[in-house]
């Protein structure tokens, strides 16, 4: 096992890859999608979300590769987790680190990589998104930066996944909470059916849940409480809360107990949300102390508020300790009053009256009656809000019970008020107006707000905060979603449609960023986590959330990450880094460029200073070792790279102060200067280059330089000796002044039309020479451009080609001569051959008319006069081809299209016999531009030789093509009796033959006409044969 390459930080880093439960989790849309858009955009057939584990690389999301983890130690991304950038390997069988990884040399053949960090929220590098292919290639800086952001988009998908578990976890505590609480907890709704229902309902009344869930909570109900009931219920579905209410409810054993119900219900989903308290106990103490003595259980109940017990009409009989300390006044000043109107508001209690008569339908005045009336019909306690007037003028709230006292005979004999103080509430209450207010206007200002929706009714609820978001003024809740959804373009609606339906599926919460573009031009940046809301059955019935303005802070991440990014690739591309130093502590900060630069990986400021140090070249310590602490400097050094290359540094600091003055430490950059020193280097061994070529071209060549108007500036002594003038008589003077054969010459015309155009001229010249003499120079002038494209002078190099130029007159003279004498060689041919043939035609047609006349001849005589005449049209070929053998390369003969395929038909149904020969034609034969006749006298040559000489009963022909990359290849072969090796030139040869003429009637000449033309036509002609065995004729035409 090959050891892994980690960082100083890679426990933590495997730690933070555990928090996020992600390892051997099933395939998810999410990641495949984002794999597949890498592949897409990098034209790999593999991508990858690859985490990597201790041992281990797994693969959250794959495509093209099959596998779904591979070990650490051969992996490609355990060198990606070492950077932030994207890792990249063009060719693996050419990287060091790669050349011999299994990976490389077998399945899946890997040659090239490329892989960004998959870099969360605390900086660790969990893994990497990757792209693989089987072939070389290199990434365009505009996939590299797509694959980054796709990265990015793997990290956000993990970020998600993370906080949805956390949500997930926290709701099933809360939900065990519930399960686990001795007090019943249920959700209703106003139809008078239990949708939920915790074990507690199980445990107080012995139903199970099965029973109790989808029953009306009214069966429970004792019939003596059920009139009270349905009030409750109907208070409910105006949209108040119940607090406190009691009934009693039967158990299924058949008994009754009292429950206190504490319920809020939900507006948009028509819900009752409950907590109900078993108060059977409570009940039963009251009960039993009621028993002893109802005024002693009124004042013991109350001992704590004020108590005020009344006669029937409202006179003052007891008046506690607790009314005297609320109050101020003392008992002996109240008691026998009749009224204790006394402690009230008037016009309280005219309000009071008008409600009651409202209520009750019968006129109530605003009297002792207002404050018993509602506690005297029902018998029990009437609680209210009132405000009491203190002794001393103050005013504060109250909760006023007013209770009917009855006599052992149940009669009413008095009323007993108990009065709570509730200014805490009233300002608890207060202070939960002015949270709520608080809260809207805090969402205004973090720019956040919340909302819910009902996905039956669409009915959709804002905050305040929302509406600031949207810039919406508030709208119902059945008109706000349309209204909504306008403010979304088409394509961002369909995206949020997608998102709501797929999150709806899966049951998970989702999250949406959009960007909301208003009317002005301004755009908004609105981020949206939703939660699903499920009915009794399961089913989605509605969702809930929050909304963030997170423009600003998309801008503001989005110019600091630009700001970097130039930062850093303005630093790459300068090839600059920058530095600071404490001096107490040695700790040295670095910028990535510097990282770059000195080719290290990210180190802690405390570490960082040894690693600088061992890069820097032993010899070179010294110079950074004697600089001052106290002042600006400037020096440069090397450093050694572990590979043996060497870097030239140059370095620029400064020191830096506290506020005492005190210098505490450096801070300057960096600049990697090896490039311009190695350029240096260069142009110094090129200035020498430059010179030696100069000295050398001084003596080799004739050297000229003019300036842009044709003034010579320069000759070298080369030119002064073959024009016989001085420096002094050429320096300033024009070129050519001097040689009026060339003024206004369109040769010189021509040159400078071409120089003057910023090109170069090549050609050769004829000048005169001081002593009026003529030489010729080769020149190539090359023009000297400044910025514009301008030439700013001129310089010629030539040589001397006078006696090339001399050679070739006397050759021009030769040819003509040549070509003269050819025509009358042509000539003398024509006549010699003419010549020749009319005494062979003579002795022809004599011996003709011989055999006519005497057709009795001996058969000896006969035979004579045949062979006479064989040598006659023997004779005669050979002065044809003698003929044409030397007119071969004489005559221009056009070219044309010829079908090749076409022509050796038309030879074989000229030259072959059908009956004894077989002839094969390849079909792949093509259309060339050649001379027709020259064409077919070679193939005509060649398949006549092969009928000629062929010795078997059934001879056999055969005729190839071949493209060869310049040149066409044709191929007779034949099973005649073969060429023997040493015949294979020979039969070249003029007059050449193998066979004596007297068994093979043959001039000798046909081979030779056939190789004279070919290789008059560029091509080569071969024989390829063993005796015996039939030859092959191959030669070659160039394309």
């Amino acid at each position: 096992m090959k050891e892994i390459p980690t960082t100083s930080k890679e426990q933590d880093r495997l730690k933070a890859l555990e928090s996020y439960s992600i390892m051997d989790t099933f395939p998810e849309s999410e990641y495949d999608a984002i794999t597949q858009l890498a592949s897409y955009i990098c034209g790999t057939p593999i991508a990858l979300v690859s985490l990597v584990d201790k041992d281990r690389q797994w693969f959250k999301s794959s495509i093209g590769l099959g596998v779904e983890e591979t070990a650490r130690d051969i992996s490609f991304c355990q060198f990606t987790i070492l950077q932030d950038e994207v890792y990249e390997v063009n060719n693996a069988l050419e990287n060091i680190l790669f050349a011999d990884n299994p990976l490389v040399t077998g399945n899946p053949d890997i040659r090239f990589y490329a892989g960004a960090t998959l870099k969360d929220a605390d900086g660790f590098n969990l893994g990497s998104l990757c792209v693989i292919d089987t072939v070389p290639r290199i990434l365009k800086e505009e996939q590299r930066k797509s694959l980054k952001i796709l990265a990015d988009q793997v990290v956000l998908l993990l970020e998600l996944r993370k906080r949805n578990v956390d949500l997930y976890n926290t709701q099933k505590e809360f939900q065990n909470f519930i399960e686990l609480s001795k007090d019943l907890v249920c959700i209703a709704n106003v139809s008078g059916l239990f949708h939920k229902v915790n074990p507690a309902f199980t445990a107080v009344l012995g139903y199970s849940k099965e029973e109790l869930e989808g029953s009306a909570f009214v069966d429970f109900v004792h019939p003596d409480d059920l009139e009270d009931t349905y009030k409750e219920v109907e208070k409910l579905s105006l949209g108040h809360k119940t607090i406190s209410f009691e009934n009693r409810y039967r158990c299924k054993n058949g008994e009754y107990i009292v429950l206190s119900w504490n319920t809020s219900p939900d507006p948009a989903t028509g819900n009752l949300y409950c907590i109900a308290r078993d108060m059977t106990v409570e009940k039963q103490r009251e009960n039993e102390i009621l028993e002893v003595t109802a005024d002693l259980t009124a004042i013991l109940n109350a001992s704590e508020f004020s108590m005020i017990a009344t006669e029937l009409d409202g006179t003052i009989k007891e008046f506690n300790r607790g009314a005297e300390i609320l109050l101020g006044y003392k008992a002996a000043e109240v008691v026998g009053k009749t009224s204790p109107a006394i402690f009230h508001i008037l016009d309280e209690v005219i309000q009071r009256s008008e409600d009651l008569t409202l209520e009750l339908g019968e006129k109530v005045e605003p009297e002792f009656e207002t404050f018993v009336i509602k506690a005297c019909k029902t018998g029990l306690a009437d609680v209210n809000e009132w405000t009491y007037v203190r002794k001393d003028g103050s005013i504060f709230p109250i909760q006023l019970s007013v209770t009917p006292i009855k006599s052992v005979l149940g009669d009413v004999t008095g009323y007993l008020g108990i009065a709570k103080d509730i200014t805490k509430e009233k300002e608890a209450e207060l202070n939960l107006i002015n949270s709520n207010h608080l809260l809207d206007e805090s969402q205004s200002i973090a720019k956040t707000g919340s909302w819910k929706f009902d996905l039956v009714t669409k009915d959709l609820i804002w905050s305040k905060g929302n509406y600031k978001i949207f810039e919406l003024d508030e709208l119902p809740a059945n008109k706000l979603f349309e209204e909504y959804r306008k403010l979304l373009r088409p394509e961002t609606l369909t995206r949020l449609d997608a998102a709501i339906a797929k999150s709806v599926a899966s049951g998970q919460n989702f999250e949406f960023l959009t960007d909301i573009e208003f009317s002005d031009n301004r755009v908004k940046y609105v981020l949206t986590l939703g939660q699903l809301i499920k009915n009794e059955f399961g089913e989605v019935v509605a969702a809930q959330g929050s909304t963030q303005d997170i423009t600003e802070k998309m801008l503001v991440e989005q110019n600091l990450i630009n700001s970097n990014t130039l930062l850093d690739e303005s630093q790459s591309i300068a090839k600059i880094g920058s530095w600071k130093f404490d001096l107490a502590t040695t700790d040295l900060v670095w910028s990535k460029g510097h990282y770059s630069i000195f080719e290290l990986e990210e180190l802690s400021s405390d570490k960082l200073f040894e690693a600088y140090r061992a890069r820097i070249f032993p010899a070179d310590l010294q110079i950074l070792d004697n600089i001052k602490g106290d002042k600006d400097f400037s020096t440069n050094y090397r450093i050694l790279l572990p590979d043996g290359r060497i870097k030239y540094i140059a370095e620029i600091g400064r020191p830096f102060k506290n506020e005492q003055g005190k210098v505490i430490g450096l801070k300057g950059s960096i600049q990697d200067i090896t490039e311009k020193t190695i350029a240096e280097r260069k142009i110094k061994e090129k200035s020498k280059e430059v010179n030696d070529i100069r000295a050398a071209l001084d003596e080799s060549s004739i050297v000229t330089v003019t300036d842009h108007k044709g003034v010579i500036t320069f000759v070298n002594e080369n030119f002064c000796s073959i024009s016989k003038y001085s420096e002094h008589e050429l320096i300033g003077r024009y070129h050519y002044v001097d040689n009026p054969e060339y003024q206004l010459n369109k040769f010189i015309k021509n040159i400078w039309s071409t120089i003057a155009s910023g090109n170069v001229w090549k050609g050769d010249i004829k000048n005169r020479a001081k002593d009026g003499s003529y030489y010729w120079v080769n020149s190539t002038i090359v023009p000297f451009l400044d910025n514009k494209g301008k030439p700013y002078q001129y310089i010629a190099i030539s040589s001397d080609v006078t006696d090339q130029k001399l050679a070739k007159e006397n050759l021009d003279n030769v040819l003509v001569d040549l070509e003269k004498k050819n025509k009358e060689l042509d000539q003398f041919a024509y006549v010699v051959s003419h010549d020749l043939k009319a005494p062979l035609r003579a002795i022809n047609n004599l011996s003709e008319w011989i055999v006519e006349d005497m057709p009795e001849m001996p058969k000896m005589v006969s035979d004579n006069f045949g062979l006479l005449r064989g040598r006659v049209q023997r004779m005669e070929n050979l002065i044809n081809g003698v003929l044409d053998y030397s007119r071969i390369g004489r005559t221009e003969i056009a070219t044309e299209e010829v079908n090749v395929k076409l022509m050796l038909h038309q030879i074989a149904e000229t030259l072959v016999p059908k009956n004894e020969f077989e002839i094969t034609i390849a079909e792949n034969f093509p259309i060339i531009n050649e001379a027709n006749i020259l064409l077919y006298q070679v193939f005509s040559n060649l398949i006549s030789n092969a009928v000629k000489y062929n010795d078997k009963t059934h001879g056999i022909i055969k005729c190839y093509y071949d493209s060869l990359p310049n040149f066409h290849q044709f191929t007779i072969t034949d099973n005649g009796p073969g060429i023997a090796e040493e015949y294979h030139l020979k039969v070249f040869k003029v007059f050449q033959t193998i066979e004596a003429r007297d068994k093979k009637e043959s001039t000798g000449i046909g081979l030779s006409i056939v190789q004279k033309i070919i290789e008059e036509k560029g091509g080569s002609i071969k024989i390829e044969s063993e005796e015996n065995k039939g030859a092959s004729f191959i030669f070659t035409l160039p394309k």
